[in-house]
């Protein structure tokens, strides 16, 4: 087994103690137990106080209780007595947020030592090429590069850039994401890549983009369109607001009917810390405006001012809306 699944291992056995501990009498065989699963190493008696330390922030409960209620309609488990109640649901909520709080692990470590520029969370950067063209990283991006007199190519590792290509016509500059490579001569455009997609965005210019599995033509890509990389396939270029999906790079996230959920989504990667979500009831309802992304927190005190949602913090920099 992995050292990440012996870590969730751990973790899921102890939030399981916390709360026998908790909601339970213990018998002295059950006590004797639980000192047994600690002193099997250092590992299980550190698991164990990291989950208590979560488990104990009366926010949490708070947070867990409100979450059970709305998926535990009060009519449904009135109708069934045999169901659990919507306290056992809380516990059940409050061990998955213990586990997400615990799983978060910044950029990782491999990935910083392929890249030869990198950001983290709230992070932009600007890079000069040896081109001069330039490259700006948005938050949590990481690329390694490739230059020589016949090639200009950069490799997109993790997250998001916008490209500004000085034009060379016997050296097309080459952006490659995971399923995606981007040609382009002189441009300017956007490259990102995501867990279930990569996506490139051309601001002014003309780009082409082809699949690197070679499953797909390649596509001639203009400014103000968009394309999407799907698990290999290349769809077709759809215009979009350019300068919006662009816009991170002046500090903004700009919106226009986007799902709340999927707005907090992506405040999530510029936040320091950790965002857990749990109100998924009104996580379609449709969000416009435009907010700074130097200020996440703000942001997310913005939209619970706007939508029904409550915003606390939790064992220092988790952030629970619920």
């Amino acid at each position: 087994m992995s050292e990440s699944g012996e870590k969730s291992d751990l973790r899921s056995e102890a939030i399981a103690w916390v709360i026998r501990l908790r909601n339970s009498r213990l018998s002295s065989e059950d006590r004797k137990a639980f000192e047994s699963w600690q002193a099997q190493s250092p590992a299980h008696a550190t698991a164990f106080q990291q989950v208590s330390a979560v488990w104990d922030d009366p926010e949490l409960g708070a947070a867990a209780t409100h979450a059970a209620r709305i998926h535990a309609p009060q009519a449904v488990v009135q109708r069934n007595p045999f169901r659990r109640s919507w306290r056992y649901q809380a516990a059940a909520v409050a061990a998955g947020v213990v586990l997400l709080v615990l799983a978060v692990v910044p950029l990782d470590f491999l990935t910083r030592m392929q890249a030869d520029y990198y950001t983290v969370a709230g992070e932009r950067r600007t890079v000069q090429l040896p081109d001069q063209s330039t490259v700006m990283l948005n938050t949590q991006t990481a690329i390694a590069m490739s230059f020589d007199g016949s090639t200009r190519q950069i490799r997109l590792l993790k997250g998001e850039a916008f490209f500004k290509i000085r034009q060379d016509p016997d050296r097309p500059f080459i952006v490659e994401s995971d399923d995606t490579s981007t040609r382009a001569v002189g441009t300017e455009f956007v490259v990102r890549a995501q867990r279930d997609r990569d996506q490139v965005t051309v601001v002014e210019g003309i780009v082409e983009v082809r699949s690197r599995a070679g499953h797909d033509a390649a596509a001639r890509v203009g400014g103000g369109f968009q394309v999407r990389m799907t698990d290999g396939h290349l769809g077709q270029p759809q215009a979009v607001d350019a300068s919006a999906a662009s816009a991170w790079i002046k500090g903004r996230l700009v919106v226009n009917g986007v799902p709340l959920a999927q707005v907090i989504d992506e405040v999530r990667r510029y936040h320091p810390g950790t965002i857990i979500f749990l109100n998924h009831g009104i996580g379609d309802t449709k969000v416009t405006g435009t907010y700074n992304l130097t200020e996440p927190s703000k942001i997310l005190t913005l939209l619970s001012n706007t939508f029904p949602l409550h915003v606390v913090g939790l064992a220092d920099r988790i952030v629970l809306m619920y």
